[in-house]
């Protein structure tokens, strides 16, 4: 979940409206290199550990893979994929749902759809974003509705306000006071020494209302908690790719997200070691010593890197000698992370067209269920699949009670919920990386991605701009291209 799509919903459902960088750009840009399909045969290869077989960790040892390295990926759990996740079991026709990842946008995922392309899997619209019905202090709204003036003028939106939102998406607002201030960063890898420094030290909000935002914007926008240069940034990368704040061109794997990790897993067959979690790591001058348990057996591995892709709260569990350097350990005891449970629920129809809805699209503003959406929709069967998102410790049959308390129909034909709860995993717990604390942009940047020793980090958090699966594939490509040329 992104971070706009987090405080969007979180804010639009409320009550009330209420120096240079170690990698420097040319490195890591080198992410956006298409990931090609050849294996490279070289005379001397590397051998690599890649700790972690969720997404980043599964295409990092592809692409070392496809340039000729020996490498072996060492995952704690039964599974491969991590965080994301295609349940089929206990559902019936065929259907399935995503646990985990939603979606991916266009423009936007960039090596996501070469990847898609390359390993031939099938890119489906995903409408999920459209015609989405909001519901705000206890009524929902269309997009019509909410680019009507009269109503932005009830909310409290001021003339400037109510001009761009009459014409703009509500998930585009902060634009309207970024966007003057984008032009400056010119390097979506160097927020630093362009002007702006001086605007981590103050919160995002502060920042908006120093602009002219109203109350009513104010509390929409939210970023009380968030620093207005990291805010500047988010906002400057995303315009730098071309892609809005709140992209509504989304789209889905066929059969389920998870068809992504599970054709790199194919691809890497025998390198994937399940059940094989890391214990310890010895990181040297001239390779590293890997401790792991197999069948609880204890066992070593030694090789010339280790890659991690293992969430921070799992890895930071694992003992590293030497220890790992004051400002690397900065980053890795105090980053922090989104979190939810995903629902799952089957019925026997669309029960919306019989309640004359265009769809299920709903933001519901309910602190038990955020939002839902109709998915799987190519499985040819008469059930429907609707998924929803809550937050941690909201159990299926809970989430299922909040929707029917607000759902603006007459009534709907579930017959089955299932969920997920990510705050309760051991292993992949972790969705999206958080801002960073106001004032501390420099402790985290660019630490994040830099190396310690013989230890490369890679995962949708380390890359600058935290968009889950293609964070994880930019620095997995990242990653692989530093020790390839190393």
């Amino acid at each position: 979940m992104s971070i706009q799509r987090r405080d969007f919903i979180k804010n639009a459902m409320m009550g009330g409206l209420g120096a240079k960088l170690i990698v420097n750009s040319a490195s890591a840009n080198s992410a956006d290199a298409a990931p090609g399909a050849s294996t490279i045969q070289k005379s001397n290869p590397k051998k690599i550990i890649v700790g972690g077989a969720g997404l980043g960790g599964l295409c990092c040892a592809y692409e070392l893979m496809k340039k000729g390295h020996d490498v072996t990926v060492l995952e704690a759990s039964g599974r491969h994929g991590g965080h994301v996740f295609t349940v089929h079991d206990g559902l019936s026709d065929g259907l399935y749902g995503d646990f985990g990842q939603e979606h991916i946008v266009k423009p936007g995922y960039k090596l996501y759809f070469e990847y898609a392309k390359e390993l031939g899997l099938d890119v489906l619209p995903y409408p999920r974003r459209k015609n989405v019905q909001r519901r705000i202090n206890g009524k929902f709204y269309t997009e019509e509705m909410l680019r009507d003036q009269a109503v932005l003028k009830k909310f409290g939106f001021n003339e400037k306000e109510i001009k761009f939102l009459s014409q703009n998406a509500w998930g585009e607002l902060q634009t309207l006071y970024t966007a003057p201030h984008l032009e400056k960063f010119t390097d979506e890898y160097q927020p630093f020494n362009i002007g702006y420094d001086h605007l981590d030290k103050i919160p995002a909000s502060d920042f908006y209302k120093n602009e002219g935002a109203s109350k009513a914007a104010l509390e929409f926008l939210g970023g009380g908690g968030e620093s207005a240069l990291f805010n500047l940034w988010y906002a400057a990368i995303l315009n730098l790719r071309g892609v809005p704040v709140f992209p509504t061109e989304v789209y889905r794997l066929k059969g389920g997200n998870q068809m992504l990790p599970n054709a790199f897993a194919k691809k890497l067959g025998q390198r994937v070691w399940l059940n094989s979690p890391i214990t310890a790591i010895r990181n040297s001058e001239s390779g590293v010593t890997i401790s792991y348990k197999y069948h609880n057996e204890e066992k070593q591995l030694s090789a010339d890197y280790f890659v991690n892709c293992i969430p921070l709260p799992a890895f930071r569990n694992i003992p590293v000698q030497p220890a790992i350097s004051q400002e690397k350990q900065y980053v890795l005891d105090n980053l922090t992370y989104d979190s939810y449970s995903r629902f799952v629920f089957q019925a026997s129809s669309k029960f919306w067209l019989d309640d004359g809805l265009p769809n299920i699209n709903l933001f519901l503003g309910h602190p038990d269920l955020g939002d839902v959406w109709h998915s799987a929709d190519e499985v040819d069967t008469h059930r429907v699949i609707v998924l929803g998102t809550g937050p941690g410790g909201v159990s299926p049959q809970r989430a299922l009670a909040a929707f029917r308390e607000v759902y603006p129909g007459k009534k709907d034909t579930i017959e089955l919920a299932i969920g997920r709860d990510w705050t309760k995993e051991a292993f992949s717990s972790t969705c999206e990386r958080l801002p960073f604390p106001i004032g501390q942009l420099k402790k985290f940047w660019p630490n994040v991605m830099r190396p310690e020793g013989r230890i490369h980090f890679a995962g949708a958090y380390a890359d600058n701009l935290n968009w889950g699966t293609e964070a994880a594939t930019r620095s997995a490509n990242r990653v692989a291209n530093e020790i390839d040329k190393a």
